[in-house]
């Protein structure tokens, strides 16, 4: 009756709820959106109702008129006909269309102001399982059916309470109606009915503050996940932890034969000397300042420097220099300008060596 969590005990992942929304799902308070739509037509009507009730009134007397002469329709004249409910038409529709669009209004804005926009074809979908009588029961046998059945009775009592209490001290007016002209008994009926209607959405709309509370909390229940769905879908989003692992290690190998490559063809090579070794190249024509092509530690920097003696680059011992270029400067990138002085020191000693040899 109150269905299976099967295990779900974890909160709903925005990546859940998002497909969620996508299949129509949401937590929309449908409550709240004939509350907004009862207060608007209420406001509405206070507005411009006196238009609408004049022109109803010009509808109704200009369909009752006699006269021939206002209404030349002869007997099958079917354009005549026409003409008649057109002009009928006419007199009441600019005021109703604009009711319409107020109220069309409002409901689109108390939705969107629950949900945003979403548009989800999958409810417009035909699905067989709609017609299952067993599933529909099923539906109706949950808690969810239960509370909105329970909340519609409730709503139902307390509107019928409000309007015995609007109407109790119009009964005396209501019982004489019959004997007031039309036009008094028209504008009698229109603020009795405008009391009604703002006193009715005041309490639907103080009613859908509970719905909306309702409706988030059943929206997060029944889209809560196993602790496995979690898992998969943090997989599906971030990846699998061992092919990410495979991935890293595998950039690291290309990022290890790159730098060994760029060795040979460094111009000096900075040691600590044993656990630090950082490879720089300098080119004046494509480089401001000197480029970083290789570091590593201890088995890294020992691959470093063996490389180096093999293609006759330069080994400087410099340990604070090297200590802080490691830790301050990135394989690819040029040297910061707090390390030229010291850097220039260094390559002009090698460029002096250089120059003896040759």
């Amino acid at each position: 009756m109150f269905g299976d969590d099967q295990g779900r005990t974890e909160k709903a992942t925005p990546g859940r709820l998002n497909e969620a929304r996508n299949r129509g799902d949401t937590h929309l308070s449908r409550e709240l959106q004939t509350g907004a739509t009862l207060l608007t037509a209420a406001i509405a009507l206070r507005w411009f109702g006196g238009w609408l009730l004049q022109s109803l009134a010009s509808a109704l007397q200009f369909g009752l008129t006699l006269d021939m002469k206002a209404h030349p329709v002869s007997n099958g004249d079917v354009p005549g006909a026409y003409t008649e409910i057109l002009t009928m038409l006419a007199l009441i529709a600019t005021p109703t269309m604009l009711l319409l669009a107020t109220l069309l209004l409002a409901a689109a804005i108390a939705g969107y102001a629950q949900i945003g926009f979403h548009f989800s074809t999958e409810v417009l979908q035909f699905k067989l399982e709609r017609l299952n009588p067993a599933s529909n029961w099923k539906k109706l046998l949950n808690i969810q059916g239960i509370v909105r059945t329970t909340f519609a009775l409730v709503k139902l009592a307390v509107l019928v309470g409000v309007i015995s209490i609007v109407l109790q001290d119009r009964w005396v007016e209501l019982s004489n109606l019959p004997d007031q002209d039309f036009p008094v008994g028209m504008r009698i009926v229109a603020d009795l009915s405008m009391s009604v209607l703002l006193w009715v959405a005041v309490v639907v709309f103080l009613i859908a503050a509970a719905d909306v509370i309702w409706q988030r909390f059943e929206f997060q229940k029944r889209n809560m996940m196993t602790k496995q769905e979690v898992e998969d879908e943090r997989k599906r989003s971030e990846g699998d932890p061992m092919i990410k692992s495979r991935l890293r290690q595998a950039r690291i190998e290309l990022l290890k034969h790159r730098m060994m490559q760029a060795v040979p063809k460094a111009d000096v090579v900075i040691t600590n000397p044993t656990h630090y070794a950082i490879a720089l190249r300098y080119d004046r024509k494509k480089n401001i300042a000197p480029e970083v092509v290789a570091k590593g530690v201890d088995a890294m920097a020992a691959r470093i420097r063996e490389l180096a003696r093999e293609n006759n680059v330069p080994l400087m011992e410099d340990p604070p220099l090297a200590r802080a270029l490691f830790r301050a400067v990135k394989v690819g990138e040029e040297i910061p300008a707090r390390f030229f002085e010291a850097v220039a020191t260094v390559l002009s000693h090698v460029y002096r060596l250089k120059n003896r040899v040759a």
